[in-house]
């Protein structure tokens, strides 16, 4: 194929899976479920060393076995023989057979990639230097609000305020060697509030024709996603879906965040409220990072020991919640 592939990313939960079907929609891009698993391997170690015998058997084993590959939704096997029966192989090429393979299924002449690979950007520029990479953002506060709906283990504001400031910095800083020319910022905000002006900058970005049927993406979610995901994925755009934090979160939640997070914040381009703090602000703060801190560092460190041991043993791991099928399941 003769096309420049392209990657978003972004924190969790700042609108990569509306960008990603948006973009889906388009009648030339196909960008699977997130690869999340090639994530402990966008390593200097393995991407700048060929991959061969026993270890490359077990790699195999390891995308066999993995329950988020399978929600690519499509026949695996065929590419994960080509693999086996290469001599050796490499990163790159992996990764090229995996997308490749999908958008033939798609019958999709491009592909694109939306698996929040946050420090890894630099090692896969390296690789496709002709690739394009989207970075969208959303406002924290709203991150925030959006995790701990999920999940009441990420209900601690200053945690998630150094979760999504980390993770931002890790983007930025694994892109700053990165032409300018080849990256795209977006804000979620302005995805919501301008969606065909957003999408017209984004085809233009990625040298490809603007199409009404992205801005109609919703009718053909359920292809592509499961439907555990949120609700607002099957409907058309709403713009009132940004700064629900100024509703739903408390003016003491939204405080200790901004305790972390108010320089990152105001970056890009985010209001922040009023800053004054108290005692009981600081005392607040305190015991947060305290309880939270740990819960999430251990969190952290389970899911990257688990990812080791899988690859190194050719075994599936459990590390995260991988949802429903989407419509129209593959069966062989």
């Amino acid at each position: 194929m003769n096309f420049n592939p392209f990657f978003i990313v972004g924190v969790q939960r700042s609108g990569t899976t509306l960008l990603r079907l948006l973009l889906n929609a388009h009648s030339e891009i196909a960008i699977p479920e997130e690869a999340s698993f090639l994530k402990p391997l966008l390593k200097t170690k393995w991407t700048r060393t060929p991959i061969s015998g026993e270890k490359k058997e077990k790699l195999v084993n390891y995308l066999r076995k993995n329950e988020q590959f399978i929600l690519w939704n499509f026949d695996r096997e065929p590419l994960l023989r080509e693999i086996e029966n290469k001599e050796s192989t490499t990163i790159k090429e992996i990764m090229e057979i995996m997308y490749s393979a999908y958008a033939a299924h798609e019958n999709k002449s491009s592909w694109g990639d939306k698996s929040l690979f946050f420090g890894a950007m630099d090692l896969i520029y390296e690789m496709f230097p002709n690739a394009k990479f989207i970075h969208i953002v959303r406002d924290g506060r709203d991150v925030f609000f959006s995790w701990r709906k999920m999940d009441a283990n990420k209900s601690h504001p200053t945690v998630m305020a150094l979760d999504w400031k980390f993770k931002i910095r890790f983007i930025e800083k694994s892109m700053k060697n990165i032409p300018s020319s080849s990256m795209k910022i977006i804000r979620y905000e302005d995805l919501l509030d301008k969606p065909e002006e957003i999408l017209r900058e984004t085809c233009k970005f990625l040298d490809i024709e603007f199409e009404e049927s992205m801005l109609a993406f919703h009718q053909s979610s359920n292809k592509y996603i499961g439907k555990h995901h949120s609700d607002l994925i099957f409907k058309k755009i709403d713009k009132s879906n940004s700064n629900k934090w100024k509703v739903l979160l408390t003016a003491t939640e939204t405080k200790l965040y901004q305790m972390i997070a108010a320089k990152t914040l105001k970056k890009y381009g985010y209001e922040l409220m009023d800053k004054r703090l108290s005692l009981k602000h600081i005392f607040l703060f305190i015991k947060d990072i305290i309880i939270g801190l740990p819960k999430r560092i251990i969190e952290l460190i389970k899911v990257r020991l688990a990812f080791r041991r899988a690859i190194y043993k050719g075994e599936a791991t459990k590390t995260i919640t991988v949802g429903e099928l989407p419509e129209g399941k593959y069966s062989k």
